[in-house]
């Protein structure tokens, strides 16, 4: 089960990351702008976050096992149709497909979670899943840039839909984990008013959307990094793929760092994930630019702290809900998803200096989480997560 919830989550990054070193390629081969290119990344962020907000709620009505296998089904579908495209238009609308099939196996995967584990064993799963999480990335770039050392793009979506195919296999062989009497009651439709009843929640969303401004930078430099590092330094795509993948490794020490202080009251993890984002849009902003090296080691701790940050508040969050462990599930990662959309949208659409617009990014996002968070623990009790943490 631990397995299967790790494949499922590691679709996103390896959906994005791995054809990164390629996007300057592709806008070549398909005679278009860099900006243009960057819709098949927001197309499939944006709708990544509805898929997972659809198929949550579906799954607490009929089950997470038949929705999964057709989410899966459908995402390998949808990377055939990747590597198939002949125009740009149509990259963008299989990508969008696709997204819609990642979406699926990440909410329902989160879901499986729930139902399976409980205690410190739940955080525990979610730190490891994370950690597998956040190696995807590392290795996605590098794999991504052999490929393109020996064969065309379009490879590197044919590789997606082969791990997809194993991916329905085992979840083919996988047992239903939801029984029939603790399902949602009533119509399918009717299960999207539970996202509602979550939402209700003020502790729940407010912490949510806090937490979640996390990854609205991460996004916004994985969007661009490819022309930061290969445009903007004047590295190789190789090169490029290495300082990309040590950056995403910093990041696996973020989860491990969540498993080891988890002990710890919540109101001091946040303030400790906010303060060294901030800090480190500063260090971007003012010492990032000079040399690859100096953006490097200015930017990775802030992905550790977005890396960290998902197994913490994911646990916090799912806690918060004594049942719709599926909306709860859409949400959290509806919200991620939508944070890293706008990020990824933002960075091309305001900045044309990418290395001052993720600084800036940083410093926005962290001020804002911590207002948020403040408030939070002012009205509802220092507390307050910890209860359920």
């Amino acid at each position: 089960m631990i397995a299967l919830v790790t494949l499922n989550n590691v679709v996103a990054p390896l959906s994005t990351d791995m054809y990164l070193p390629a996007l300057p390629g592709m806008a070549d081969y398909f005679h278009t702008t860099a900006k243009i290119m960057n819709y098949t990344m927001v197309g499939f962020f944006l709708f990544f976050a509805i898929g997972m907000l659809i198929f949550g709620p579906v799954s607490d009505k009929l089950g997470r096992k038949r929705v999964l296998v057709s989410g899966v089904a459908f995402y390998a579908a949808a990377s055939l149709a990747c590597a198939l495209s002949t125009s740009v238009g149509f990259l963008i609308i299989a990508r969008i497909m696709q997204a819609l099939g990642g979406g699926c196996m990440v909410s329902v995967s989160t879901a499986l979670v729930k139902d399976q584990f409980s205690g410190s064993s739940q955080g525990s799963v979610l730190a490891a899943t994370q950690v597998f999480g956040v190696l995807a990335p590392v290795l996605a770039p590098l794999i991504g840039a052999q490929i393109l050392r020996f064969f065309i793009w379009r490879v590197t979506f044919i590789v997606l839909a082969v791990i997809a195919v194993i991916v329905l296999i085992m979840c083919l062989l996988m047992k239903e984990t939801l029984p029939p009497e603790n399902r949602l009651q009533g119509r399918v439709g009717e299960s999207f008013l539970r996202l509602g009843v979550v939402m209700k929640n003020s502790t729940f969303t407010v912490f949510l959307i806090a937490v979640s401004l996390t990854q609205l930078p991460m996004m916004a430099y994985i969007t661009t990094s490819s022309y930061i590092y290969v445009e903007g330094f004047g590295l190789s795509t190789t090169v490029y793929s290495l300082f990309f993948a040590a950056n995403s490794l910093i990041s696996v020490a973020g989860p491990i760092l969540y498993v080891a202080l988890r002990g710890k009251r919540s109101q001091i993890l946040t303030g400790i994930i906010f303060l060294i984002t901030f800090i480190c849009g500063i260090l971007v902003l003012f010492a990032g630019g000079r040399s690859p090296w100096a953006f490097f080691f200015c930017f990775a701790p802030s992905m550790m702290c977005a890396a960290g940050s998902r197994p913490f508040s994911t646990t916090i969050l799912l806690n918060l809900q004594n049942k719709d462990a599926g909306s709860a599930s859409a949400l959290i990662n509806f919200t991620n998803s939508l944070c890293g959309t706008i990020g990824m949208a933002l960075i091309t659409a305001v900045w044309s200096n990418y290395i001052i617009g993720v600084g800036q990014l940083l410093i926005i996002t962290s001020v804002i989480g911590t207002v948020m968070c403040v408030v939070l623990f002012k009205t509802k009790g220092k507390n307050v997560l910890d209860k359920r943490y």
